[in-house]
C-alpha cells in the first residue's frame, strides 16, 4: 500500500484507518481523526444524542428522573414566599407533589 504506516518510521504521517461510524477505509492525516468525513462525524453525534434522549425519556417515564426543562430552582407552581394561611400552604405543597408524582 502506498500510505501504509511502517513501524519505526516517525516521518510518515499518512496511513490507512477505518471509520468508526461507517467502517470505510480512509487516509488518516492527523492522529486524532476517527471519522472518514464530516457527514459520518455529524451522523455519529446525532446517533449518540438520540441514544441519550431515549435513555433520558425512559428514566423520566419510569419516574427515576424529574424533568426540569426550564432550569428553575425548585418547582414552577410553588411561590418563593410561603402563604400566611398554613392550610393553603399545605394544600399547595400537596398539589405540587401530586403533579410531580411524588408520594406523600
Amino acid at each position: 500500500m502506498l500510505f501504509q504506516k511502517i513501524p519505526g518510521n516517525p516521518q510518515l504521517r499518512f496511513y490507512l484507518s477505518r471509520c468508526v461510524y461507517c467502517g470505510k477505509l480512509y487516509i488518516k492525516t492527523q492522529n486524532r481523526t476517527t471519522y472518514c468525513s464530516y457527514d459520518c462525524r455529524h451522523k455519529s453525534i446525532q446517533d449518540s444524542k438520540a441514544r441519550y434522549q431515549r435513555k433520558r425519556r425512559k428514566l423520566i417515564k419510569d419516574g427515576e428522573l424529574i424533568s426540569n426543562e426550564n432550569n428553575f430552582i425548585g418547582t414552577t407552581f410553588l411561590s418563593k414566599h410561603p402563604q400566611k394561611d398554613f392550610k393553603k400552604e399545605h394544600e399547595s405543597i400537596l398539589k405540587e407533589a401530586r403533579r410531580l408524582g411524588v408520594r406523600t
